[in-house]
């Protein structure tokens, strides 16, 4: 159990605010006062709107860092603003300076008022999941999960983009789970099903026909499907996604079942895989944009779990080395500029990833399941959760 501590905190704005927010939640702060030197005046904007949103009030506090003179004499500043008050100050961000100037100036100020005052100090170790207390007596605590996945957004300078996860999410979810049985019978046989999925994908694409159409949902198969390709046009037809004549006649219904055909099958699975899992927070096809330039981005789905990002990148199209290459190079960018450095990502595909795509992902930091690997996601999800 936390030890009741100020509810007044002070943080130094970082590139990593999550340091920041999370003791912020777990004390049960009732307001936060932001140092933000010039470099992390975005910083500080994002770790005050993802504060507001949990109904913490927050004051932004310029803190000028040129020099030792300047960082000493703002220290100063900052006690006679507190005057007096009970403060847990949080020494998790800022250069090693600023930790210094915090410490030797503002936390000695203030260590000469009434011992119900004294400064309580703070280190957020995000590594080992702790909280480590060096005033007013040194403790360290577990860190709780705390965050949504809202918060990593919001602290990370990201939010919804037109309400995404709302009702468009709900929609998503009861499309998954009608279909759920047929899904789950091409995640579970992937390997089985590899090359027929390179035939579903080209049957969707001519279907859907884009991007000026005509939709064609009669579509014809070269050879007529036999074993785990035949159950599969099965259950899709009990399921409502096609029609199909036992021959190499088929009928597509809509064109949301071509793009669950063509792909749309590896999210839908993978969000059942994770919902079983109940993680902490999770999302389907996210859509977010960046609060500064507002740069867009869809993530197939979005996990938080232990105060930790999973973002999973879905993929069903044929595999070229190249287009892996890419996929690798995009899943680790996103998922630490929207995660933070305890971000993972993930990438799945239905087809087979060569080994040196494989090791380009250890690279990268990027986890790969593919072909019939992606049955082992649960046990992939059960491991990332407990680490």
């Amino acid at each position: 159990m936390t030890t009741a501590t100020p509810d007044l905190h002070l943080c130094i704005a970082t590139g990593q605010n999550l340091a920041n927010l999370i003791p912020a939640l777990q004390c049960d702060a009732r307001e936060v006062w932001i140092l933000e030197t010039p470099a992390m005046q975005h910083s500080a904007r994002h770790l005050a709107d993802a504060l507001k949103a949990r109904k913490i009030a927050v004051k932004r506090i310029p803190f000028a860092d040129q020099d030792v003179t300047t960082l000493q004499a703002q220290a100063a500043g900052v006690a006679e603003k507190l005057d007096g008050r009970a403060v847990t100050i949080n020494l998790s961000g800022g250069t090693k300076l600023m930790t210094l100037a915090l410490t030797g100036t503002l936390a000695e100020h203030l260590a000469t008022g009434t011992a119900s005052c004294q400064p309580h100090l703070l280190y957020t170790d995000t590594q080992q999941h702790r909280l480590d207390w060096l005033r007013p007596t040194p403790r360290s605590e577990p860190m709780l999960d705390v965050l949504k996945l809202n918060d990593v957004l919001l602290t990370q300078g990201y939010r919804r983009h037109d309400g995404s996860g709302g009702a468009e999410a709900a929609h998503w979810h009861r499309q998954a789970e009608t279909r759920s049985q047929l899904t789950r019978f091409m995640g579970d046989n992937a390997k089985r099903l590899g090359r027929f999925f390179g035939t579903l994908n080209a049957i969707a694409h001519r279907a859907l026909n884009q991007p000026n159409g005509p939709w064609r949902p009669e579509q014809h198969l070269d050879f007529p499907a036999g074993g785990a390709a035949a159950d599969l046009l099965r259950q899709a037809a009990t399921a409502g996604i096609l029609s199909w004549n036992e021959q190499t006649e088929l009928v597509l219904n809509n064109p949301e079942a071509a793009e669950y055909l063509g792909g749309g099958w590896v999210e839908e699975y993978a969000g059942l895989k994770i919902s079983g899992m109940r993680p902490a927070d999770w999302a389907p096809r996210l859509k977010i944009e960046s609060v500064v330039g507002h740069a867009s981005n869809e993530l197939d789905a979005a996990v938080v779990h232990g105060n930790r990002l999973l973002l999973v990148e879905c993929k069903a199209a044929m595999v070229r080395d190249n287009n892996v290459a890419d996929w690798i190079y995009k899943a680790s960018q996103l998922a630490h500029s929207v995660g933070g450095q305890l971000a993972r990502p993930l990438l799945l595909s239905a087809r087979q990833i060569s080994n040196e795509a494989r090791q380009r992902g250890r690279d990268y930091g990027v986890d790969i399941l593919s072909a019939e690997e992606l049955s082992t996601l649960p046990q992939y999800l059960a491991g990332w959760m407990r680490a």
